[in-house]
């Protein structure tokens, strides 16, 4: 990634991209995609799949550029495209369970590594048993989890990503810390 990429605030990059410049686009993606892999690689669990759906969140946004409020701040945005993509693939699997390979056979299951942002520091033991009990929680706990512990947000941009307020957000995150250390055994819940 060039410096001056890494210094221009993601909405002068909207900004080149909804006035035609095709490399504003590009800057976008460089500096976002990383993050929304980790962020949908947190819901699904699986980075092949993780990564069709950062590709296809990008097509979203591209597609609903002018959907874009000139001015407001990209990431809750595009994050919030990307959540509601994750969205649409589980009313899809729930529609076609069947999840076979282009050449009909059964896939192999996730590859091993590639954790989620954050994870790193977990030994593998550890990391599948938190990643397993992230799997268990309701995709709203997980949702909540992920988008503040995994990739960082804010809890008023978690919020505006998952369409309810900080409030809310706030309670669904309690519920998925206590859930979580219910499965994992730690601590002790009231």
């Amino acid at each position: 990634m060039a410096a001056d990429d890494r210094n221009d605030p993601l909405e002068a990059c909207m900004e080149a991209f909804l006035q035609g410049d095709a490399r504003g686009f590009e800057r976008l993606y460089r500096r976002l995609a990383p993050r929304l892999r980790g962020f949908l690689r947190g819901l699904c669990g699986d980075p092949r799949l993780a990564d069709d759906l950062t590709q296809t969140t990008f097509l979203k946004v591209h597609q609903a550029r002018e959907t874009y409020r000139a001015g407001a701040p990209v990431e809750p945005w595009v994050f919030a495209i990307a959540r509601r993509t994750w969205l649409d693939h589980l009313r899809y699997r729930r529609r076609r369970p069947e999840a076979l390979s282009d050449d009909g056979q059964l896939p192999e299951g996730p590859s091993e590594g590639g954790s989620p942002r954050g994870f790193e520091s977990l030994s593998s033991d550890a990391l599948e048993k938190l990643e397993r009990s992230l799997g268990e929680l309701s995709p709203p706990h997980r949702e909540a989890i992920v988008l503040l512990k995994v990739d960082g947000l804010s809890v008023a941009e978690a919020a505006e990503v998952a369409g309810v307020s900080a409030s809310n957000l706030k309670v669904r995150a309690h519920r998925g810390y206590e859930a979580l250390r219910r499965a994992l055994g730690v601590g002790r819940t009231p």
